[in-house]
């Protein structure tokens, strides 16, 4: 494993990878889920969320640091993604909004971890930090138009 004062963006590649998923599950809740308000909100945070994922590529780019996501970490998130998309093929409203809702806040502790290992990286920290305040008007978004408070 390479060693975070080596490669500055080390936590970012963790956080690409989860925005990815995120977005296929947003874009699958928006499929499934029987509330056109909700399905317009889902597909809107699925796009915003592989916003998010480019934004970070980008500044990896520009960082030119390769790219470490180890196979384990891409295989539990497969896990992650495969038990989400159980919960969407049955396609029940509640099942899926708090699918959504353990997904937002997994999202918000990877982040926050993330952002405590950059803490000598102004230009990635001030990035994550945008994002994460995003996931969380996402988080309050949800819970506040479903009543899962």
């Amino acid at each position: 494993m390479t060693n975070i004062n080596e490669n500055p963006a080390q936590p970012v590649f963790h956080l690409i990878a989860i925005l990815e998923d995120a977005k296929k599950g947003y874009l699958n809740a928006a499929e499934r889920i029987r509330d056109e308000v909700l399905a317009l909100l889902f597909e809107r945070f699925g796009y915003q969320r592989g916003r998010y994922s480019n934004e970070l590529k980008q500044l990896v780019g520009r960082l030119q640091v390769g790219s470490s996501i180890d196979q384990f970490t891409l295989s539990l998130l497969h896990r992650t993604w495969m038990d989400l998309k159980t919960s969407f093929k049955f396609g029940k409203r509640d099942t899926i909004i708090l699918a959504c809702i353990k997904g937002e806040e997994t999202a918000i502790k990877n982040y926050t971890d993330a952002i405590e290992q950059v803490q000598h990286n102004a230009e990635i920290k001030v990035v994550l930090e945008q994002q994460l305040n995003g996931i969380k008007t996402v988080l309050n978004t949800i819970k506040e138009y479903t009543g899962k408070n």
